[in-house]
């Protein structure tokens, strides 16, 4: 994969990626922490959160699927000097425009502006969580290049990071379990705790897994069961967190995480589609202009979710959450023109996107 080649499946996964970011996003925002849980608009807008779920891991797999890759030139100076100095100074510059907006424009107060200069705010803790994974990256890409222990870590990925997690979560979470089984799964989940497989936990698994599904050729027939999977976690997703949210009556949402089995199989599916189809929607130039857009959308979008739910159409999707596609819409098409408008200058581009 030479460097300055566009994989232009990539580019689509990062497009149906950031629309994903910009769901989850426009759904929070529509009163969806202070809604009826058992009221069909509360249900529409879990509908559309649990969908959009892929986002982050697919965002992950495209890193893993480039970086990883044996052919991708990734010398020690490059990936100091060039992409973990992207990140830093993303990052940094970020941090100060949204705490400063906070402070100034919010009317925050200086002690949460102090915890979210230490920490991370709201969605820019993707950022460092990216440069840890490229940090271990030199370390990883030996371990993919080698089939065998590339499957070994994905099966302990798969069994400690995804299944056994979200079966002890499933556990948990139901209703009224009977007391014997609520001891046996603290017991056991001492006892995972003392295994402490931290190596294939978090997000490394999504890592490794989009440099193995970039390598996959899968007949239609395979092809298809996979989606099927895909659309069960999505349905599981969706209809586990929006029924154990009425039962309990608050926000029962642990299979939101990206760490779920089922989000796993959502973003296997949505990754694998676009992989192994190759859509051509449009032409290399735009694709290329769209995709090299999305850094900056992602960093920039939930600034116009705030100034445009100030607008009276937000307040009227506000109350009918069936609006929710056309704000997602509405939020890329004028995050995506102000990006195209930063892009045109150099020393904005460099710096800001």
């Amino acid at each position: 994969m030479a460097h300055k080649q566009r994989v232009a499946y990539l580019d689509y996964l990062r497009l149906v990626a950031i629309l994903g970011v910009i769901t989850i996003h426009v759904a929070t925002s529509l009163n969806f922490y202070r809604q009826d849980y058992a009221s069909l608009n509360w249900q529409i807008l879990n509908f559309w959160d649990g969908l959009s779920r892929f986002c982050v891991p697919v965002f992950i797999m495209i890193s893993g699927a480039i970086f990883l890759n044996p052919d991708f030139d990734l010398s020690w100076e490059k990936l100091f000097k060039k992409h973990l100095r992207r990140i830093v100074v993303s990052y940094l510059i970020w941090q100060l425009i949204y705490c400063g907006w906070y402070y100034f424009a919010k009317g925050g107060d200086l002690v949460t502006v102090a915890k979210f200069l230490i920490g991370s705010y709201d969605h820019l803790w993707y950022l460092p969580m990216i440069a840890g994974l490229y940090l271990v990256t030199p370390l990883l890409r030996p371990l993919a290049r080698r089939r065998q222990l590339l499957e070994y870590y994905l099966l302990l990925a798969l069994l400690f990071a995804w299944l056994l997690p979200t079966g002890l979560d499933l556990i948990r979470l139901w209703p009224k379990p009977p007391k014997h089984m609520a001891d046996a799964l603290a017991a056991f989940k001492r006892l995972l705790g003392k295994l402490d497989l931290q190596t294939v936990m978090g997000f490394g698994g999504y890592y490794m897994a989009g440099y193995y599904f970039s390598q996959a050729h899968m007949s239609k027939r395979n092809l298809y069961f996979v989606q099927a999977l895909g659309l069960l976690g999505a349905g599981a997703t969706i209809g586990l967190s929006g029924w154990l949210t009425a039962k309990a009556g608050h926000l029962r949402l642990t299979l939101y995480s990206y760490n779920s089995f089922f989000v796993l199989l959502e973003s296997s599916a949505v990754f694998l589609s676009l992989q192994m189809l190759k859509p051509r929607l449009w032409s290399e130039e735009v694709l290329g202009e769209l995709a090299g857009s999305v850094m900056g959308i992602y960093l920039l979008h939930p600034l116009l979710i705030y100034y445009w739910g100030k607008t009276p159409v937000w307040q009227l999707a506000a109350s009918n959450s069936a609006w929710l596609p056309g704000l997602v819409i509405l939020i890329f098409a004028s995050s995506l023109a102000i990006v195209w408008l930063l892009r045109r200058s150099r020393f904005l581009a460099r710096w800001l996107l």
